[in-house]
């Protein structure tokens, strides 16, 4: 079985997707994968042809006219039109690739063991993906988890349904296109855009229902995450910038210095060394507070009693 994971940027984020791309590739397991950066014409960066070679050559550049699949439905506040390319990878990637990991440009890997993902079991169901903190806020409690608990019964869903976060879902292509999902999501959002605040991600959930594999936060480490002091627990392979600012907008970025690093040593050595802006500002770690440690106790506890589909026993209580 052929699998594509697929980067699907718009101009704005389309070095950071290289960048990432180089992140998935450097690893000894990358040979599981055929790297796609899936874009519009408009949205490649000047100086890609410049790539290092090697790197380039590994790289597959497909460009498509995605206006046919989205139905005039635009972007949204921080959410661009390229947000929707990935509902309908299994209608653009050559018909080899029966399995589709899509994965946001907003991630580095930082260890083997994403080309599991090619071969995993995904238990019958469509996809797999981890939840997302909408979800897992439910274990902080206060007003933010409120909030996300009142989004989700907007969406129909009850607050037991698993809600999931699609910067890396790992697809059945074959289970994607039966349902029609693309076509469907992209449908609910020109009719009631108000109810989507997430845009794809809340109409999948909304489609999904909770019917997804789950994959550890191993494969996710978002949010919340990197304040917990939880990263030698759960040692997470994806690391994933949801939040803004991003670690490469050095200026405003106050989490922790090594992320801004890591970016500024990639794009100084690529053909954008000009995108740089300023240098990364010197962070202390996030302290771990009495609250963050509450919650760190009752996310791990929570966790505990999940099973993942990239684990394949139960870790001992409080280990990742």
């Amino acid at each position: 079985m052929r699998t594509a994971l697929c980067f699907t940027p718009d101009l704005a984020f389309f070095r950071q997707a290289v960048c990432a791309a180089a992140s998935v590739l450097a690893q000894p397991d990358s040979g599981a994968f055929d790297v796609f950066i899936v874009c519009e014409a408009g949205d490649v960066a000047p100086g890609f042809e410049r790539l290092e070679p090697r790197l380039r050559a590994r790289i597959n550049l497909l460009t498509v006219d995605f206006s046919s699949y989205e139905l005039g439905v635009r972007g949204r506040g921080p959410f661009s039109r390229a947000v929707f390319r990935r509902l309908f990878l299994d209608r653009v990637l050559p018909a080899a690739y029966l399995r589709i990991v899509a994965i946001d440009s907003d991630m580095l890997i930082t260890q083997p063991g994403l080309g599991r993902l090619a071969r995993l079991d995904l238990a019958g169901t469509v996809l797999a993906a981890a939840y997302d903190m909408i979800f897992l806020m439910d274990c902080k409690g206060g007003a933010l988890a409120q909030k996300f608990q009142a989004y989700r019964r907007a969406l129909g869903l009850s607050l037991e349904t698993p809600y999931f976060n699609a910067g890396l879902m790992v697809i059945d292509r074959a289970g994607w296109s039966a349902q029609d999902l693309g076509e469907r999501a992209i449908a609910a959002l020109r009719d009631a855009p108000p109810r989507y605040p997430f845009m794809e991600q809340s109409a999948l959930n909304q489609l999904i229902a909770g019917a997804f594999a789950p994959l550890s936060p191993r494969y996710n480490f978002m949010g919340d995450f990197f304040l917990l002091g939880l990263e030698k627990r759960i040692d997470p392979i994806v690391l994933h910038f949801v939040n803004r600012p991003k670690p490469w907008q050095f200026e405003s970025w106050r989490g922790e210095t090594r992320f801004a690093l890591a970016y500024h040593s990639w794009f100084a050595a690529s053909p954008w060394p000009d995108a740089l802006e300023g240098s990364p500002r010197p962070a202390r770690k996030p302290s771990l507070t009495p609250l963050r440690r509450t919650f760190a106790g009752r996310l791990l506890s929570f966790l505990d009693t999940r099973k993942f589909v990239d684990v394949p026993a139960a870790p001992p209580a409080g280990e990742w």
